[in-house]
């Protein structure tokens, strides 16, 4: 039994301020105004008593701030006594359910929840928030309820790679900043979002840099066009990576014309991370076979630069 009451009263006497037990992300107000606007509060905000004589939401959050902007001055709400901040975090999270939590919001409840509960009900709760129980999703989760709100909305908008949240711990905050800014003026992928930043920060303990981005990394962002802006990016972070990638072309470029001379294609990888190649030919008879076996055997000496140099 929960024992509310209902009673209309002074909206000043509600801490906004207070979000013990409210994990909405972003508020809801915006999504509330027109509808109390037209037809008032509909389902009363639930509070809590405190013995102060002040009252916690715990929810409703969305429906109190919507009428603060609309200045209404009284509102009905249902007020709860004598609750454990347990029963209070789980009425919050039970009357939220009617909706699709977003992965912030999931976060930001289980945050509050691990100073409650047992590592066992916190299981529960993941599950309960249909997110798998493991310590792995468990870290995510607080990953994220540490992030600053534009990366909170990034991680709404489905914006953010997660996989990147492990490398934030090795940023300083204004590293954060270059990183959120690369991600909204080169539009980055997923997977291009992992690639840049783990380049960058390889780059910076490589190179010993004081920070994430260097000057002519900064100066590309601030081109206007956005194909060149993420063109000339791009290009530079690779030319400072693979800073000996050049060089190395200039070599192999002749040695692969060799071997191409005589039908069969090499593979490398383009960056030349692997010391491996793959070598293509097409072949009509098994005489063609002998042939090409015969030309590579040949060209072994060839062959040997290429991986040497690779």
């Amino acid at each position: 039994m929960l024992n509310l009451f209902w009673e209309k009263i002074d909206l000043s006497y509600l801490n906004i301020e207070d979000r013990t037990y409210l994990f909405s992300f972003p508020k809801r107000k915006d999504l509330l105004l027109e509808s109390i606007k037209r037809c008032g509060v509909l389902q009363p905000p639930i509070v809590y008593l405190k013995e102060d004589e002040s009252f916690q939401i715990v929810c409703g959050e969305g429906r109190v701030l919507a009428c603060q902007t609309l200045e209404i001055k009284k509102i009905p709400v249902l007020i709860l006594k004598n609750k454990s901040p347990k029963d209070l975090l789980l009425l919050s999270l039970e009357s939220n359910l009617f909706r699709n939590l977003n992965l912030v919001e999931k976060a930001e409840f289980i945050k509050k929840a691990l100073s409650l509960f047992s590592l066992e009900q916190i299981a529960n709760l993941m599950e309960k928030i249909e997110l798998p129980s493991n310590k792995n999703w468990l870290d995510i989760l607080l990953e994220i309820s540490k992030l600053d709100d534009a990366f909170k909305h990034l991680i709404v908008k489905d914006q953010l790679n997660l996989h990147v949240l492990k490398f934030f711990k090795f940023l300083s905050p204004t590293e954060k900043t270059e990183f959120l800014e690369m991600i909204n003026l080169l539009n980055l992928s997923f997977s291009e979002q992992r690639d840049v930043l783990e380049k960058l920060l390889d780059l910076k303990r490589r190179l010993d840099l004081p920070s994430l981005l260097t000057e002519e990394l900064k100066e590309a962002l601030k081109q206007k066009d956005f194909n060149q802006r993420r063109k000339i990016f791009l290009e530079r972070l690779k030319t400072l990576y693979y800073s000996n990638l050049s060089t190395k072309m200039l070599v192999l470029k002749p040695l692969l014309g060799r071997i191409q001379k005589g039908g069969v294609t090499v593979k490398q990888d383009p960056y030349l991370e692997k010391k491996e190649i793959e070598l293509a030919f097409k072949i009509k008879s098994t005489h063609e076979l002998s042939e090409k076996i015969k030309f590579l055997t040949e060209n072994k000496s060839v062959l040997e630069q290429i991986l040497e140099t690779i």
